[in-house]
């Protein structure tokens, strides 16, 4: 399976689990330093992620001991991207949400984007918790650094594409003592700059395109149609990647995208990743 944070589903929306039945009602008790979940304990640092994907407010609780509070993390505004607030100690009443063990990194995360189960771009960045101010170059992109994945990170790579069912999508990966635990899966993501990437993503999906489509000469004319409307083509429904836009630079023209899949929180039972809906 795919090692994840140790973790267990509050589910007050009707959700359901992995299986596709009904979850059980939710039973939360929350006490000081601790919530208890369906006989679940969870010790505080947890993290309190919403199931949905499209809500990125994510929280952080700390222990009585340590000073209490919580920081709420969230997409980046301006040079924010997360937000202590030592009056508020609770967790949310509405909402379903996964709640995890927060995981010690040493102030970096590490953003993985796959193309296809056997290609990967590796990037670490600062992480929100440190101070929630980000780190960027002279040209106002976030610092990020390429990185290595080891021999089991790139299984996991594996896995996760080929269980999602996503050739092209990007997940965060937690090192933490030693070990590493996926923390997040995201559909169609793509680095932000790279120059590599973009060359070698043009190729796998130059060549994904090709293997699908051997055979139906009828689908192969159409997608080396000539391009219309200043480099662009107009498809019905059909992903077209054009031939004559995979240069030397790797530039992809992906048109009309038919069915992409909505960001899902993952949860993960049983060891094993899958989309919290379908």
């Amino acid at each position: 399976g795919v090692p994840v944070p140790r973790h267990v589903f509050c589910n007050r929306d009707g959700w359901p689990n992995t299986d596709g039945k009904p979850s059980p009602e939710t039973d939360l008790e929350e006490h000081d330093d601790f919530i208890v979940l369906n006989g679940v304990r969870i010790n505080k640092p947890f993290v309190e992620k919403p199931v949905s994907g499209e809500d990125h407010n994510v929280f952080i609780y700390y222990s009585r001991s340590s000073g209490g509070g919580r920081k709420r993390l969230f997409r980046k505004i301006g040079n924010k991207s997360s937000e202590f607030d030592a009056d508020v100690s609770t967790v949310r009443r509405t909402g379903s949400y996964i709640y995890e063990e927060f995981l010690p990194t040493g102030g970096t995360d590490v953003k993985v984007y796959a193309v296809g189960p056997y290609y990967g771009h590796a990037e670490a960045r600062k992480s929100p918790v440190v101070d929630g101010v980000v780190q960027r170059d002279k040209n106002g992109k976030e610092v990020r650094f390429p990185l290595m994945l080891n021999s089991f990170e790139k299984k996991m790579l594996t896995k996760i594409v080929l269980a999602f069912q996503q050739r092209v999508c990007g997940f965060d990966l937690l090192r933490s003592n030693g070990k590493t635990f996926v923390c997040d899966v995201n559909g169609w993501s793509f680095v932000k700059t790279s120059t590599a990437y973009y060359d070698d993503c043009g190729l796998l999906l130059r060549r994904i395109v090709r293997d699908g489509h051997a055979g139906r000469q009828e689908a192969r004319r159409a997608v080396r149609s000539p391009i219309e409307d200043e480099g662009h083509t107009r498809g019905l429904g059909v992903v077209r990647v054009l031939d004559e836009l995979l240069d030397r630079r790797g530039r992809v023209v992906l048109v009309q995208q038919l069915l992409q899949a909505p960001r899902e929180r993952a949860v993960l039972l049983e060891g094993f990743s899958r989309p919290a809906s379908a």
